[in-house]
């Protein structure tokens, strides 16, 4: 009964913090814009930073990350609770995981901003600094080069995306877990399922790409 309940609860607040759009309360507050109105139309940190500026759009993705990392954070803090702790039926690191899906959820389909949100890149990043910093290196040299080479932000997040899911798979990364969360399956499981999603959030960019009509990104040299 207690995990089902905390399942449940978890899951709600991880998808109500998942849902603040970063994106779209910078560029309204300190703007006075929305966002999903500009641009690429998304609430996402590249598309802030490419109508608002590289400040506006720094800020749109750290604020993102903290989301998947406050949410784990949250969790796993109150699997630390004895009682809590003492009743569990299942491993803490699955509630863990289930929540930071659901925080990715609402990032995307935020029910404070009729579920349109971005497509939790910074979201995927905060998951892997949280919980393993052997993931978190290699999603950084990849993106990064990925970038520079081709200076779509989309292709080089779909790319680490896939590459970090594939590394999750490699017994030494397990030695970069963070907050004694389980490796494994149920870690290689979650981060597929987090790499889908990152995909299907991209459709539109895939076939852009495919086109030859994407956006290569401008705003990282910008001085704003």
């Amino acid at each position: 009964m207690i995990t089902t309940i905390l399942i449940i609860l978890s899951v709600l607040i991880s998808y109500l913090i998942g849902s603040i759009s970063n994106g779209v309360l910078v560029g309204k507050i300190f703007y006075g814009v929305d966002i999903r109105t500009l641009g690429s139309h998304n609430s996402g940190g590249t598309n802030t930073g490419r109508v608002l500026g590289k400040k506006a759009g720094l800020i749109t993705i750290i604020l993102d990350a903290l989301k998947s990392i406050v949410s784990i954070a949250i969790v796993y803090l109150v699997c630390l609770i004895p009682y809590i702790k003492e009743n569990l039926t299942i491993d803490s690191s699955i509630i863990c995981y289930i929540c930071a899906f659901s925080c990715c959820i609402g990032h995307c389909y935020p029910i404070f901003f009729n579920f349109k949100g971005g497509k939790i890149v910074a979201c995927l990043a905060g998951i892997c600094i949280i919980t393993n910093w052997i993931l978190t290196l290699i999603g950084l040299v990849v993106f990064f080069i990925i970038l520079i080479l081709t200076k779509y932000v989309s292709l080089s997040s779909i790319i680490t995306s896939i590459c970090l899911f594939i590394f999750t798979f490699i017994p030494f990364v397990q030695h970069g877990m963070i907050l004694n969360l389980s490796f494994g399956l149920p870690y290689s499981i979650f981060m597929g399922t987090i790499c889908l999603l990152l995909i299907v959030r991209h459709h539109a960019n895939i076939k852009r790409l495919f086109k030859g009509e994407e956006s290569k990104i401008k705003w990282l040299s910008r001085n704003k």
